[in-house]
């Protein structure tokens, strides 16, 4: 797969640094990517909060949610 000449920016950026920075810049890395990770969960709360409110059912807590899952999942 070819480099694009970002990521052979980046790369050459990279190489730079010392053993201690690069540890530095994967933990930063992986913050981005938790960062984002949440935001997408942040963002899926608040569809499925649209969506409870949408279809009526948004006075129900989870404890009511669990409740009805434990029933149907037993055939009730």
């Amino acid at each position: 797969m070819a480099q694009t000449k970002e990521e052979r920016l980046v790369l050459d950026k990279v190489r730079e640094l010392s053993p201690e920075r690069i540890r530095e810049l994967l933990d930063f890395i992986e913050f981005l990517k938790q960062r984002e990770e949440k935001q997408n969960w942040i963002e899926f709360d608040e569809w499925a909060m649209n969506l409870a409110k949408a279809k009526g059912f948004n006075h129900l807590t989870e404890e009511d949610v669990a409740k009805i899952v434990e029933s149907y999942r037993k055939g009730k």
